[in-house]
């Protein structure tokens, strides 16, 4: 009995059965499923950035008791000095992963759904838009198995728990599809750039940069289509309008902030960037272990130069499929080479340094260079029955391979170190991400932790801290003679408000600034000899309006995209 070809003509059946339309999708979603099996085992490895994302989530639910909608500063990091996480990073897409908290599931469980829904989002994304491009079934399931079962997506789920960055897979695609109508295609179809590049202002800052640079680059290589077919300039210059009013909410705190006050990002380049390059042997190669002292990731996997090769196998008629996956292939080459020492990271690209990690570009690497695969092996089997199923068995076998590698390696080394995570418990110094968004000059937050809850003053004056709510700080002061700055247990952040409550149960507002160790200050005039003052974070006028208009962009952006659906609908039938 020959097995194998007792499971093709298994195959071949349920491919009769369900047709390459129903049977391809399905595939992808029982491979995508096979791939999370371990999340079925108690509890999840210990990943990088996991305890500061878990800090996030429960900061959100804490906050959304309180009913501080949306949650700015998560109150009890940094000794409960409060780091601004949800002014800095995007927090939109915890909402539905918070909300399960709040109604009772454990922050672990919630943590693995939402891993689910991602991988599926992205999978399902990429299967879309390449099903869109290159015409083939086969080609957009090739597309998001790679794209999906990469070793970078492995690295970014469960070895970083990079949350922003797993987030923005789901988003990429449709920034590629968008980028292929306004350039070759529809223009008129500039919406789904709009879509993706919304979906990214909403998940990570750095990926936005990343992504904005290079989607320039691309752009400005095929200037000349532009000059000739002017009309896609104006679509080009639109594109962008959609994304940035539905997002203004994510931006304009971000913004505010970096306006009233310099943080430690702004003065701090990064030294070690090139220590963190990649060795270009390392690029493709997915095996997780690694003897340099600074950690790197393993490379996006073998199997993306086993399909990327197959382009020299193609002649090109230079159409307008062919020319954007050359252009995709090549820039998937170009961003690898962007996570090595090639690019002057200490010249001209310096400003690009902020990335902190130069292998953050494999994330745009292993879209490029799936997607673009993905076409290539759409036109190598031509809808040819045998080339399909020798090929599905190489993408699949490769994508396993560089996929299950990097999570049982995590498992098998987490569960080694007694490394598994199974709930939440707030203190560590991990609920702040690094010091960059502290303000420049401040005490750091080692010493934050040091100082504990107390205050110091310009003048002398007894003073008592009590914290009746998490969102709510209260100093009562007494023996005030003179004009005094009373220096806080809270890092700086514009949007603080101030009130001093007098002993005859009137209220004044204070001025707000900064102390002499760069936390918050509060000016208590010297006719106050006693009094409470009590402090909270308020949202800034700009806030406010900020998520005013993207509430209503979002609303018109939506029923924008669903009156297209339906017009797509009524045209089909």
């Amino acid at each position: 009995m020959n097995i194998v070809d007792r499971i093709a003509a298994s195959v071949d059946r349920l491919q009769d059965r369900l047709s390459p339309r129903r049977f391809y999708p399905l595939l992808l979603a029982v491979l995508v499923l096979i791939g999370l099996l371990p999340l079925l085992m108690p509890g999840i490895p210990g990943g990088h950035d996991m305890y500061y994302h878990f800090s996030r989530l429960h900061s959100m639910c804490v906050n959304f008791r309180l009913g501080e909608i949306p949650s700015m500063i998560n109150h009890e990091a940094i000794a409960d000095y409060g780091y601004a996480s949800g002014l800095f990073y995007p927090d939109i897409f915890l909402y539905p992963t918070a909300l399960l908290m709040l109604c009772g599931m454990g922050i672990v469980a919630a943590y693995k759904l939402m891993i689910v829904a991602v991988m599926f989002a992205a999978a399902f994304s990429m299967y879309f838009c390449a099903r869109k491009l290159s015409a083939s079934h086969f080609g957009a399931f090739a597309a998001a198995l790679l794209y999906t079962w990469s070793s970078y997506m492995a690295v970014d789920l469960f070895v970083r728990a990079a949350m922003g960055e797993f987030l923005v897979f789901i988003f990429m695609p449709w920034i590629v599809r968008g980028l292929y109508e306004i350039i070759f295609g529809r223009p008129e179809k500039f919406y789904y750039f709009s879509f993706g590049f919304l979906g990214v202002i909403c998940s990570h800052g750095l990926s936005l940069l990343m992504l904005t640079v290079i989607c320039a680059a691309i752009i400005l290589l095929n200037a000349l289509r532009f000059l000739r077919e002017p009309r896609r300039l104006w679509y080009l210059a639109v594109s962008p309008l959609p994304a940035l009013l539905a997002g203004c909410s994510c931006l304009v705190p971000m913004f505010e902030q970096f306006a009233h006050i310099d943080f430690i990002i702004k003065a701090e380049t990064n030294p070690l960037i090139i220590e963190r390059c990649m060795p270009l042997l390392k690029l493709f190669l997915e095996i997780p272990a690694s003897k340099r002292e600074i950690w790197i990731p393993p490379g996006i996997g073998t199997i993306f130069v086993i399909v990327f090769i197959q382009r020299f196998r193609l002649s090109s008629k230079r159409t307008n499929f062919e020319i954007f996956r050359d252009i995709l292939l090549i820039s998937g080459v170009a961003c690898l080479l962007m996570a090595t020492d090639m690019p002057a990271w200490k010249g001209a690209f310096k400003p690009l340094a902020v990335i902190q990690f130069p292998w953050r570009f494999f994330a745009p690497a292993t879209l490029f260079l799936a997607l673009g695969g993905g076409m290539t092996l759409a036109t190598l089997t031509a809808g040819d029955r045998d080339r399909q199923r020798y090929w599905l068995r190489i993408v699949m076998l490769g994508c396993a391979f560089a996929w299950f590698l990097n999570v049982g390696y995590l498992y098998a080394a987490r569960i080694h170190e007694r490394s598994i995570t199974r709930g939440f418990k707030s203190g560590r110094p991990q609920e702040a991400s690094g010091i960059h968004y502290l303000p420049l000059g401040s005490i750091r937050d080692t010493e934050i932790r040091k100082r504990g809850d107390v205050t110091q003053a310009r003048h002398p004056v007894k003073c008592q801290v009590a914290r009746p709510r998490k969102n709510l700080l209260e100093v009562s002061f007494s023996g005030n003679t003179l004009d005094n700055e009373i220096e806080l247990p809270l890092v700086a952040y514009y949007g603080y408000a101030a009130t001093l409550r007098l002993p005859d149960g009137t209220e004044r507002h204070l001025k707000v600034g900064m102390g002499p160790h760069k936390l918050l200050s509060v000016e208590v005039p010297g006719k106050y000899p006693s009094g409470v003052v009590r402090v909270c974070y308020r949202a800034t006028f700009l806030q406010r309006l900020s998520q005013c208009v993207s509430l209503v962009s979002w609303l018109v952006f939506v029923a924008f995209l669903l009156n297209k659906w339906r017009k797509r609908r009524a045209e089909v039938s």
